[in-house]
């Protein structure tokens, strides 16, 4: 899971979600076509989407704005099946040792305040199976509702485009 990525790393996840306790649905089969998030992750009564990540660096802001595409677009795909959110778990700074890797997957401080999704580096989720600790797990991922803001109280950031990323970002920063 450390060092995973596509269907590995999904595979893996699926696994440490699944011996946590939750049921775990790959979204490719249930809708037949790569249409959304990776995962749709039960347990006790809730539902959420579960986007599985990688970057063999620091992870880009924009995986957050993903996720909330997948959550936006999921009552046109199904809308017999009700979630409650989406979670982002992310395998970041691959190229590097686990060891030495950051433990928080952001850390600009005005990013991570204005997050309304649970972000989990695969790091943390590693250490919580490897100790048995599955309320950890279900916790990151289905956490109180109090943790985070609906989204209706979101920063304009989120309502607007992404922000540009690659190779846009800085023609952008060039100009003007």
């Amino acid at each position: 899971m450390l060092f995973g990525s596509s269907a590995i790393l999904v595979n893996a996840v699926s696994r440490v979600l699944t011996d946590a306790g939750c049921d775990v649905t790959p979204l490719d089969e249930l809708l037949g076509r790569t249409a959304n998030a990776d995962l749709l992750v039960a347990h006790g009564g809730r539902r959420r989407l579960v986007e599985v990540k990688r970057e063999s660096g620091n992870a880009a802001e924009s995986l957050v704005y993903d996720a909330h595409r997948h959550l936006d677009t999921w009552p046109q795909l199904r809308p017999d099946i009700q979630v409650e959110g989406a979670t982002l778990i992310v395998n970041h700074q691959t190229n590097t040792r686990p060891l030495i890797r950051s433990a928080a997957v952001y850390s600009r401080p005005e990013f991570v305040q204005s997050l309304t999704i649970p972000v989990i580096a695969t790091l943390e989720l590693f250490d919580a199976w490897r100790s048995g600790d599955f309320d950890a797990i279900r916790n990151a991922v289905f956490p109180p509702a109090a943790r985070h803001r609906p989204v209706s109280e979101a920063t304009p950031a989120r309502e607007s485009a992404p922000p540009p990323t690659g190779r846009a970002r800085r023609r952008r920063r060039w100009r003007g």
